[in-house]
C-alpha cells in the first residue's frame, strides 16, 4: 500500500502547524508572528504556520490549509504549551494521517518547536 503523505524535512513538504493555547488571542498577533517566523528561520524553508486553539481565526483547519497550499504535502502539528489536545478537526475524506500527541512545556522556547518537530519526522519515518 502506498502512502499518499511524504513525512520527511530533506524535501522541505512537511510543514509545521503550531498551536497555542485558548488564552493566545488575534490574528494579528506581532509575538505570534515573531515566535512562528523564528521557527521557520530555524527550520531552513520549512514552511510554519500557526493557529488558535480557542477557536478563532486562524483554525486548525484553516493552518493545515494553509499548508496545502503552499504546496506541503503533509503536516506536523505541534500544542506550544501543556493545555488541552487539540480538538479533533473533519479531515478531508482521502489521505493517510499520522496522528500524535505532541507538546512543548514552554511556548516561547524555539529550540524545543523545532527538536519536537525533527523527532515526529522521526518518528513518522520508523512508522509502519
Amino acid at each position: 500500500m502506498e502512502s499518499s503523505f511524504s513525512f520527511s524535512e530533506s524535501d522541505q513538504r512537511t510543514g509545521l502547524v503550531i498551536v497555542f493555547p485558548p488564552e493566545v488571542a488575534g490574528l494579528f498577533n506581532p509575538e505570534i508572528h515573531g515566535f512562528v517566523r523564528k521557527v521557520e528561520r530555524e527550520l531552513d524553508g520549512i514552511y510554519v504556520t500557526y493557529a488558535l486553539s480557542s477557536g478563532a481565526s486562524p483554525t486548525l483547519r484553516d493552518a493545515i490549509n494553509a499548508a496545502r497550499f503552499v504546496g506541503c504535502d503533509s503536516a506536523v502539528v505541534i500544542q506550544s504549551a501543556q493545555h488541552d489536545p487539540v480538538r479533533s478537526v473533519d479531515w478531508s475524506p482521502g489521505g493517510d494521517w499520522l496522528m500524535a500527541s505532541s507538546s512543548v512545556g514552554n511556548e516561547s522556547d524555539i529550540s524545543a518547536v523545532v527538536d519536537t518537530y525533527r523527532s515526529a519526522l522521526e518518528a513518522a519515518d520508523k512508522a509502519a
